[in-house]
């Protein structure tokens, strides 16, 4: 018999053994096992060059489904002696202090203020440089170096902490990501008190972040340890909220202070109609249970104008400022810097006219056209820049082109009546498709269709009469 052949009756014994449940203080428990397998002298003839081949040949059972066995091939690609290589670059990271945490700031919408920050880790590798944490992340988890890692972040966030309040500056608090796998740490609780004791600082500094997928996995459990880590003084997050499939039954009942609205979500909102009604419904749910709400990657003015009129607490991305190094951020605390509180004009008493096409000389002369009316006018050449403009201000009337490349006329204000169902819509077009422009009406979501070339008279009073209609309307509301 063949030393393989003789293998894989073990390796199969040894998966059998582990499929059976172990019995834990009257739980059964249930675990998997991925077995890689290398044989003397073909694919080595020393232990350490077996051992390592054999951990490649396991990382690809893995790969492959898990619970499974897998002969080493010298054929496997050299992704997974990469792997290895990196994780085992990674298990000296720690202890040559190779890793460090950037700080991204969290800004209170209505005083501008810095509030918090998300502690994000970083690993400074010798020769590769910065390594993504997309990359090393997940080999950390799949190894359980996350274990290792993320108590390393939670000690050194804390400890930084205790250095900001040791020499006086204003500290807020921090965010520590915590994943799935470190929530099924037995000695989460255990380690975050110790850590609190150890740094000596007080828990309302830290704030805690899992993911939604991560507290539902088993949530009667996870509603006992957040209730612990609630008791040590922390503070809770939901990360990623309304990518997951959270219960709203289990939610009202985690001690949980914040929810995390995903960046997704975020970054169509001023054009989206759906996410947009998503992340403002998230905002209605979470201040009905008493919770704040964060909204992660605003990197625009129009999605900050937009959250902030929905009520949104707080937000964080690179409108305000990217994830930097603890020198930077301290620099930004000490200089109180604030997020600039321009909001959206008021406008409610003037008539604003929002002009679309993406042909300059077309909103030029429109802009000439309408000047004389005493009209505020906007200009955008394309629908995203509209868009971006109608989160900022309140427009009154847009006079849209139809025929544009990224977007039809009709498109963008079906969308806009969906979002903004009060601003008066126009088309302006060279086209004279009838049955375009009957379903555009059917819709609604056209107020008035003028063919160019345009009379300079039909086009000022078709606007002037969807300003008056508007003002009708806002006068009956008024009344009732």
């Amino acid at each position: 018999m063949e030393v393989a052949d003789s293998a894989i009756p073990v390796a199969q014994r040894v998966l059998d053994a582990m499929t059976r449940p172990f019995s834990i203080s009257g739980r059964e428990v249930f675990i998997g096992a991925s077995i890689g397998i290398s044989l003397y002298p073909k694919d080595g003839d020393s232990g350490e060059e077996l051992l390592k081949n054999a951990d490649v040949a396991m990382y690809r059972a893995k790969k492959r489904g898990r619970n499974r066995f897998r002969f080493y091939d010298e054929n496997m690609d050299a992704s997974s002696v990469e792997r290895l290589s990196l994780e085992t670059s990674l298990r000296r990271a720690v202890d040559n202090g190779e890793l460090l945490l950037y700080y991204q700031p969290q800004v209170n919408l209505h005083s501008g203020e810095i509030i918090g920050a998300e502690a994000l880790i970083r690993w400074q590798h010798p020769e590769m440089g910065l390594v993504s944490p997309a990359k090393f992340i997940p080999l950390a988890e799949e190894s359980g170096l996350i274990f290792p890692i993320g108590e390393w972040v939670m000690r050194t966030a804390c400890a930084q902490i205790k250095v900001w309040q040791d020499a006086g500056v204003m500290t807020p608090t921090v965010a520590v990501n915590l994943s799935a796998h470190q929530f099924r740490q037995r000695q989460l609780v255990k380690m975050t008190t110790g850590v609190l004791l150890d740094t000596g600082i007080d828990g309302r500094y830290l704030e805690l972040e899992m993911t939604e997928s991560a507290v539902m996995e088993d949530a009667d459990r996870v509603i006992r340890i957040l209730r612990e880590l609630k008791e040590a003084g922390t503070s809770i997050s939901i990360d990623d909220f309304g990518t997951g499939y959270s219960s709203l039954s289990y939610l009202k009942q985690f001690a949980i202070d914040k929810l995390k609205v995903d960046q997704s979500f975020v970054r169509e909102i001023t054009r989206d109609p759906s996410d947009a009604a998503i992340v403002v419904a998230i905002i209605t749910m979470a201040h009905s249970l008493g919770l704040n709400v964060i909204a992660e990657g605003v990197e625009t003015e129009g999605q900050l104008e937009y959250l902030r009129s929905h009520g949104c607490d707080e937000i964080q991305g690179y409108f305000f400022s990217r994830p930097v190094p603890v020198s930077d951020f301290e620099q930004m605390l000490r200089s109180g810097r604030k997020l600039v509180q321009n909001g959206p004009a008021d406008e409610s008493r003037q008539r604003t006219l929002l002009l679309l096409d993406d042909e300059p000389n077309v909103t030029a002369a429109l802009t000439r056209l309408f000047r004389i009316e005493g009209y505020q006018i906007l200009v955008a050449h394309s629908p995203a820049e509209a868009f971006e403009l109608l989160a900022c201000h309140q427009a009154g009337v847009i006079l849209s082109d139809q025929g544009m490349p990224d977007m039809s006329g009709i498109e963008f204000l079906s969308r806009v009546k969906r979002m903004y169902p009060e601003v008066g819509r126009i088309i302006l077009s060279g086209h004279r498709d009838l049955k375009l422009i009957a379903e555009a009406f059917n819709q609604g979501a056209i107020y008035k269709y003028i063919t160019k070339p345009w009379n300079d008279g039909e086009v000022l009073g078709a606007v002037r009469e969807a300003f008056l209609e508007q003002e009708m309307r806002y006068s009956r509301k008024s009344r009732d």
